[in-house]
């Protein structure tokens, strides 16, 4: 069994979709057991408590009741905007927004045997659900 699980995901402008979910096989460092984020609800008394979340994105794995059982927070994942060559010599590269964004990105989370979901938010002054994906653990195409 592997200790770690891939996350694909492709979007074009606000459209995010989950596309593979993949079992890899290594030990995240960082966090608790080794596992890169947070993991929440690890005692009864704390599974009411929200970790603390900052402003930006991140990816939650969910139970089968929809619970948050870890989370991942996530560098801007989104690319909005394009480093480009300026006119100014003094400035020779400068930042422009893109208007239609498209790309990829790639999370990694621990493969926990209750993961059924994951969940890819983003957090300004509230937070906002991207979008919610069921895990298909080893499956191309892992959601929709």
């Amino acid at each position: 069994m592997s200790s770690a699980i891939r996350l694909t995901f492709e979007y074009r402008g606000q459209h995010v979709e989950l596309v593979a979910s993949e079992p890899v096989d290594l030990v995240l460092p960082g966090g608790p057991d080794g596992q890169q984020g947070l993991s929440v609800g690890l005692t009864p008394a704390r599974a009411a408590e929200p970790p603390d979340i900052s402003i930006g994105y991140r990816v939650d794995i969910l139970n089968a009741r929809g619970q948050r059982i870890h989370s991942r927070p996530l560098d801007n994942p989104i690319r909005e905007d394009a480093e480009v060559v300026s006119a100014d010599p003094d400035r020779p590269f400068t930042n422009q927004p893109v208007s239609q964004p498209k790309g990829r990105f790639f999370v990694l989370v621990p493969a926990l045997a209750e993961a059924k979901e994951v969940a890819l938010l983003r957090t300004t002054v509230r937070t906002q659900t991207i979008g919610r994906y069921p895990l298909g653990h080893g499956t191309e195409g892992g959601g929709s």
